[in-house]
């Protein structure tokens, strides 16, 4: 039987606006296992709104509580008028597998944004579903 990890991306609030014109195209990377996904962009959008699933096979199930989840939301480049090729960290999540819940026992919750660095500017929070 093939174990799977389901990260509802639900949505996240109150980001800082980090391409210069005072908003940004946010989206969401999720690793786990070995494995990354990712959301699709919202475009200039500080409160975006993803609902969106990313669904992970699970290698070993008996070390699942040790496993590691780290989210990272970026501004999208692609979409803004800042230079270089570089997508802006806008703040990360980790998490570990003993903090998942059972499907049928899973509701939104929100984490704060952690920085990259004692330097970062970082401020907001996300909401995850993760069963």
């Amino acid at each position: 039987m093939v174990r799977k990890v389901i990260v509802e991306v639900v949505d996240a609030c109150d980001l800082l606006p980090k391409d210069g014109q005072g908003s940004f195209s946010p989206f969401v990377i999720a690793d786990f296992d070995g494995q990354k996904k990712r959301t699709s962009t919202k475009y200039r959008d500080l409160n975006p709104v993803w609902n969106g699933a990313l669904e992970f096979t699970v290698s070993d199930p008996d070390n699942m509580d040790v496993k590691e989840l780290e989210i990272v939301v970026c501004n999208d480049k692609r979409f803004g008028n800042g230079s270089g090729h570089k997508n802006h960290f806008l703040g990360r999540v980790k998490l570990h597998g003993s903090q998942f819940t059972k499907q049928g026992q899973e509701g939104p919750v929100y984490f704060p944004l952690g920085k990259k660095s004692v330097f970062s500017w970082i401020r907001g929070e996300i909401g995850l579903r993760i069963y």
